[in-house]
C-alpha cells in the first residue's frame, strides 16, 4: 500500500511539472533559417529597400511559430528599413512593437538600438519631448551595458535634437562626446559624419575657421577611405562655408571642384550646381546664378526631391523680378504653389496615415494585451486543474488506503465474532466434560478418539477462519466432526445426515468457511437437544449450474416455541454474522437466505428449516 501511494505521488508530480513546462515557452531562440534570412535582408536593405520590405512582411505574416526573438528581430530590420526610405510614422510604431519584444526577452543591447531609432522617428515627427526621452534612455542602456556604439549614437541623436531646437553649444558638447567615442572605435563613416555635424555647428556660430578645420578633417577622411560621394558631400559644404564667411573666389573652387568630381564618378548631385547659384546671386551675377540654378532644377525635377525644388523655384522667381520677366517669375510662382499644395496634402495625408497607424497600433495593442491576460488565464486554469487533479489523486488514494483499511478493521472484527460464536466458552465446557466422563467411565479408546475429533474441529476453526473460501468436501468435513462432536455431548439424542446432488467432485468447489456451523448448532441448541430420542438433523446440498443451494433442517420443538420459553434473539443465532458475511462479497447472497418455522398437521411446531443460495465459478 505504502509502495502505491509513493507511485501516486511520484505521478502527481511528473503531471504538475508536465503542466508548467507546457506552460512556459521558449522564448529567446534564433533559428538558422531565420538569421539567414535576415542577413541576407541586410545586403539589400539599402539598394533594394521595397523587396526588402515585402520579404519582411512576408516572413511576419506567414510563420505563427515564431518565437519571440525571431519576430523582434523581424520587427527592428522592417522598422530599420521604413526609417531609410523616410516612413517614420510607420517606422515608429513597427519600432515600438519590437521594443516591447526585447524589453519581455530583457535584451538591453537592442533595446538601445530599437531606443535610437525610436527617438530618431519622433524627431522627424516633430516630438521633441519624445525624442529626448527615448535618446536619454538608450545611453542610460549604452552605458549600464558598456556598449559605445549605442552610447555615441545616442549622444549623436541628442545633438540633432538640440541643433533642430537651435541650443547650438549643447549640440555642439554632445556631437564631441559621439566623436571622442568613434574616435576609440575607428569607424570612418561615422568619423566623416561627425566631423560634418561639428563643422555644421560651427557654422551656425560663425566660427568659420573651426567649421572649415572640422571639414578639413571630413576630408581627409574621405580621401583615405576613397569614398568618392563623402568627398562630394564634404567639397560642396566646404565650399557653403566659405560663401558664408564671404571668400567668394575659394567658394566657387571648392564647389567647382565637387561637380568636377560628381562628373568623374558618374553621380547626378544637385547640390553644387545649386551652391554656385546662391554664389553667383550673392555676387549679383544673374545669368550664372540663373544658369545653375536651373541645372539644380532639372536634376530636382528627376529626381522629385520637391523640397529643394521648391526651394529653388523660390530663387529663380527672385531672379526673374530683378530681371523684370513677370511672365517667367509667374510661371514658377505658379509651380511653386502648385508643388506647395502638394507637400501639405502629403503632410496632411501622412499626419491621417500617422493617426490610422497610432490607432490600428492601439487596437493591435488591447487584442495582444487581452490575448495575453486570456493565454495566463489559460495557464493557470491549465495549473489549477492539474493541482486539482492531483489532490483528487491524492484523495482517492487516502480514500481507497482508508477504505482498505476499514474492510480488513472489519474484516478481523468479524472473524474474532465468528470464532466466537463457533467455540463459544459453553460448548468447549460441555465437549470436555463428555469426554471426562467417557474416560471416568473406563472407555480410554472412546475417550481417545473423541478426543482426537475435537482437538481436529478446534484446528479447523483457528485455520479456516481467516480464509476466504475452502473446498466444500473440507467443509462437509469439519461439519460432520462438529456434528459428531455434539453427539457425544447429547449421547447421540439425534442421528444426522448430509446429502449432496449435482456435485461430481467437492474439492473442485469453493465456499466460504464456517458457513453451515452456527445453523447446525442452532438446530441442536434449540431444537434437538430438547428432544429425548427420534431427533434428526439433514443438510442437504445441491448444484444447478452456477448456483449451490444449502438447506438445513431439524426436526426439533420449533424455534418460535423456544424463543417464547428462552427469548432468543438474533444475535444468539448468528445470522446477522452470516449475512455480513454474504454481503462482503458483493454477490447478492444474502437475499437468498430465509429462516423457515415448520408445523404439523395440527399446527404445532416441528421443527425449523434453514435456506441459502451460493454463486459458484
Amino acid at each position: 500500500m505504502i509502495l502505491k501511494n509513493r507511485s501516486l505521488w511520484r505521478l502527481g508530480f511528473s503531471i504538475l511539472f508536465l503542466v508548467f513546462f507546457t506552460a512556459c515557452d521558449k522564448q529567446d531562440t534564433l533559428r538558422p533559417s531565420i538569421e539567414k534570412r535576415l542577413a541576407v535582408l541586410d545586403s539589400i536593405r539599402l539598394t533594394q529597400p521595397e523587396k526588402s520590405l515585402f520579404e519582411l512582411d512576408s516572413l511576419l505574416q506567414n510563420n505563427q511559430d515564431l518565437s519571440d526573438l525571431e519576430r523582434a528581430l523581424l520587427l527592428f530590420k522592417k522598422g530599420e528599413a521604413l526609417y531609410l526610405n523616410d516612413k517614420y510614422p510607420e517606422a515608429f510604431n513597427t519600432h515600438l512593437e519590437g521594443h516591447k519584444l526585447f524589453v519581455g526577452l530583457k535584451d538591453e543591447y537592442n533595446q538601445g538600438r530599437s531606443l535610437i531609432t525610436l527617438s530618431g522617428a519622433a524627431l522627424h515627427m516633430g516630438d521633441i519631448e519624445t525624442s529626448q526621452k527615448y535618446a536619454l534612455h538608450a545611453l542610460e542602456l549604452g552605458q549600464l551595458i558598456d556598449d559605445k556604439r549605442i552610447e555615441g549614437k545616442a549622444y549623436n541623436q541628442l545633438f540633432k535634437l538640440h541643433f533642430r531646437l537651435k541650443d547650438y553649444d549643447k549640440a555642439l558638447s554632445y556631437i564631441q562626446l559621439t566623436d571622442s567615442l568613434y574616435s576609440q572605435e575607428g569607424d570612418t563613416t561615422s568619423l566623416i559624419s561627425i566631423k560634418s555635424n561639428e563643422a555644421s555647428i560651427y557654422l551656425k556660430l560663425k566660427d568659420y575657421n573651426k567649421a572649415l578645420a572640422s571639414y578639413s578633417e571630413a576630408m581627409t577622411l574621405s580621401q583615405t577611405k576613397r569614398d568618392p560621394k563623402t568627398l562630394v558631400s564634404v567639397l560642396n559644404n566646404i565650399g557653403y562655408t566659405y560663401m558664408q564667411a564671404k571668400e567668394y573666389e575659394r567658394a566657387e573652387k571648392f564647389l567647382r571642384g565637387a561637380i568636377t568630381l560628381n562628373k568623374n564618378i558618374k553621380a547626378v548631385n544637385a547640390a553644387p550646381y545649386k551652391g554656385l547659384g546662391n554664389l553667383f546671386l550673392l555676387k549679383a551675377e544673374k545669368d550664372s546664378a540663373e544658369a545653375n540654378f536651373n541645372k539644380a532644377l532639372a536634376i530636382y525635377k528627376a529626381t522629385k526631391n520637391t523640397k529643394e525644388e521648391i526651394d529653388v523655384r523660390d530663387k529663380l522667381i527672385a531672379l526673374s523680378i530683378m530681371s523684370g520677366d513677370y511672365t517667367e517669375a509667374l510661371n514658377h510662382q505658379i509651380v511653386r504653389d502648385s508643388l506647395r499644395q502638394n507637400v501639405n496634402n502629403l503632410e496632411k495625408d501622412r499626419l491621417l496615415n500617422f493617426a490610422d497607424v497610432n490607432y490600428e497600433v492601439k487596437r493591435k495593442e488591447t487584442e495582444i494585451k487581452h490575448q495575453k491576460e486570456i493565454n495566463r488565464r489559460n495557464t493557470w486554469l491549465l495549473i489549477s486543474t492539474a493541482i486539482l487533479f492531483i489532490l483528487l489523486l491524492i484523495s482517492t488514494a487516502f480514500y481507497i488506503y482508508n477504505s482498505r483499511l476499514r474492510a480488513a478493521n472489519r474484516a478481523s472484527k468479524l472473524e474474532q465474532r465468528l470464532l466466537r460464536v463457533q467455540m463459544n466458552p459453553h460448548f468447549i465446557f460441555n465437549t470436555l466434560a463428555a469426554i471426562q466422563n467417557i474416560t471416568l467411565e473406563g472407555n480410554p479408546i472412546k475417550s481417545s478418539n473423541y478426543i482426537a475429533k475435537f482437538s481436529k474441529l478446534i484446528r479447523q476453526n483457528f485455520d479456516y477462519v481467516r480464509k476466504e473460501s475452502i473446498p466444500l468436501d473440507k467443509e462437509i468435513e469439519m461439519i460432520s466432526n462438529y456434528i459428531e462432536t455434539q453427539q457425544l455431548r447429547f449421547n447421540k439424542a439425534f442421528t444426522y445426515a448430509i446429502e449432496t446432488e449435482g456435485i461430481e467432485d467437492p474439492s473442485s468447489i469453493q465456499v466460504p468457511p464456517m458457513l453451515l456451523q452456527p445453523f447446525v448448532e442452532n438446530a441442536i441448541e434449540y431444537g434437538l437437544k430438547e428432544k429425548k430420542e427420534g431427533g434428526k438433523l439433514l443438510l442437504k446440498i445441491e448444484r444447478t449450474q452456477n448456483e449451490l443451494s444449502f438447506v438445513i433442517t431439524d426436526n426439533g420443538v420449533g424455534r418460535s416455541a423456544k424463543a417464547k420459553d428462552e427469548k432468543i434473539t438474533e444475535e444468539l443465532h448468528a445470522t446477522s454474522i452470516f449475512k455480513e458475511r454474504l454481503k462482503m462479497r458483493k454477490k447478492g447472497e444474502e437475499k437468498t437466505f430465509i429462516i423457515e418455522d415448520l408445523f404439523d398437521k395440527n399446527n404445532n411446531p416441528a421443527g425449523t428449516k434453514v435456506f441459502f443460495k451460493l454463486k459458484i465459478q
